[in-house]
C-alpha cells in the first residue's frame, strides 16, 4: 500500500478487523461494534480491497483469518490500545480495561513469575489478557518494531534503543537426582569433575556472554577440569564425563531427575519442579547474581496501561528479591 492509499484509508476499518479476529463471526462482531451485519460485511470488503488480501475465509461455518490478517490485526490492536490509553490521559482502570499484552518468555519466567501474574490479573483485571510467545522465537527487534510488548531477559539482551527494567534476582545452583551414587550435600569440585553434565544451550550463551567467571562450566565440560584444579590449587588430573546439550531448561531438569547427570540452573526454577526427585546443591564456587527483567521500548512507558502492567510485574513476590541461600 502506498502513501496516497493509506491517507485515503478509513482507519475505523481496523476496529472491524480486530472484532472479526476476536469473534470469527460477522454477526457477533457487529453486535460488539453496535453495527449491522451488513455494515460489518461492507467494511470487510473495503478493507480486503485496500489491503489486497482476502483476510478471512469461511471454514466450517466460522471465519478463518489469513496470516496477513492476524499480523495486521495484532498491530492494529496494539495501536488502538495505545490510542485509547492516550485519550484516557493518566487514567487506567484495570477492573474495566479490555486489552492484551503480548510478551515473550522462556521456561523460567513461565514457571516462576507468570503463575502469580496470571492469578493476579484474573482477580484485579479480568479483561486483561496475556499472549505468551516462546522466547526463542522472538528478539529485541520484535520489541523495537512493536510486534511484542516486552520480553524477559538479562540486561545484555537489551539494545541501545530499548529499556531494561529489573524484575527479580536469582542465583545459580547445581541439581542432581536424589540417591545419586556420589553427588550429595555438601557439593565439592571433585564431585562435579567426576559427574556427567547436561548443558542448557540458551543458558550457556547467556551466562557465557554476561558472566565470564562462569564460562568454564558452560564449555561442554571441556574446561571444567582445568578451571576446577586452578580453583582448588592442585594438579591431580580428572576427566569430565561427556556432556548432553539441550535447548530447554525443563528438559535438563527432567533428565537430571532420571539419570546420574548434573546441571547448573537457576534456583527459582529448581524449586518449582520435582523437588521430591532432585536435590538442590549449593555451588562450591562463587556465582554472580542473575538479574531478570523486562525489555521494552521507552515510548511504551508513557502509556498508562503499560505502566500499570509493569507495576504488576514489579510487584510480584519475586520482584528484585533473591532467594535465600540454603543453610549449610
Amino acid at each position: 500500500m502506498n502513501v496516497i492509499q493509506f491517507k485515503n484509508l478509513d482507519l475505523n476499518l481496523f476496529r472491524v478487523l480486530v472484532a472479526l479476529l476476536d469473534y470469527r463471526s460477522v454477526s457477533r462482531a457487529a453486535e460488539e461494534l453496535a453495527l449491522t451485519p451488513s455494515a460489518v460485511s461492507h467494511a470487510l470488503g473495503r478493507l480486503r480491497a485496500a489491503l489486497g488480501d482476502p483476510l478471512f475465509e469461511r471454514r466450517g461455518g466460522a471465519l478463518s483469518p489469513t496470516a496477513y490478517a492476524v499480523e495486521i490485526g495484532r498491530r492494529a490492536r496494539s495501536s488502538l490500545d495505545s490510542l485509547r490509553d492516550s485519550l484516557n490521559r493518566d487514567e487506567f482502570d484495570p477492573t474495566t480495561a479490555e486489552r492484551e499484552f503480548v510478551i515473550a518468555a522462556g521456561s523460567y519466567v513461565s514457571a516462576v513469575i507468570l503463575p502469580r501474574i496470571v492469578d493476579r490479573l484474573s482477580r484485579v483485571a479480568p479483561g486483561v489478557r496475556l499472549r505468551v510467545r516462546r522466547l526463542e522465537d522472538q528478539s529485541p527487534e520484535d520489541v523495537e518494531h512493536g510486534r511484542i510488548d516486552l520480553l524477559f531477559g538479562v540486561p545484555a539482551s537489551a539494545t541501545m534503543r530499548l529499556e531494561w527494567r529489573p524484575i527479580m534476582v536469582d542465583r545459580m545452583v547445581w541439581i542432581a537426582r536424589k540417591g545419586h551414587p556420589f553427588v550429595r550435600d555438601p557439593l565439592t569440585i571433585d564431585m562435579l569433575m567426576s559427574a556427567r553434565h547436561i548443558l542448557i544451550e540458551k543458558l550457556n550463551r547467556v551466562i557465557s556472554s554476561s558472566f565470564p567467571e562462569l564460562r568454564y562450566f558452560f564449555d561442554e565440560g571441556r574446561e571444567l577440569g582445568d578451571a576446577s584444579r586452578a580453583m582448588v590449587g592442585h594438579n591431580t588430573r580428572k576427566s569430565v564425563g561427556s556432556s548432553t546439550i539441550v535447548t530447554d531448561t525443563m528438559h535438563a531438569i527432567a533428565m537430571v531427575a532420571g539419570s546420574d547427570h548434573v546441571t547448573l540452573t537457576l534456583k527459582g526454577l529448581a524449586d518449582s519442579f520435582m523437588t521430591d526427585r532432585i536435590q538442590i546443591l549449593e555451588p562450591p564456587h562463587s556465582t554472580p547474581p542473575i538479574e531478570m527483567g523486562a525489555i521494552f521500548h521507552p515510548n511504551r512507558a508513557r502509556e498508562p496501561g503499560f505502566r500499570w502492567f509493569l507495576g504488576v510485574l514489579a510487584g510480584s513476590p519475586w520482584a528484585t528479591k533473591s532467594p535465600a541461600r540454603a543453610e549449610k
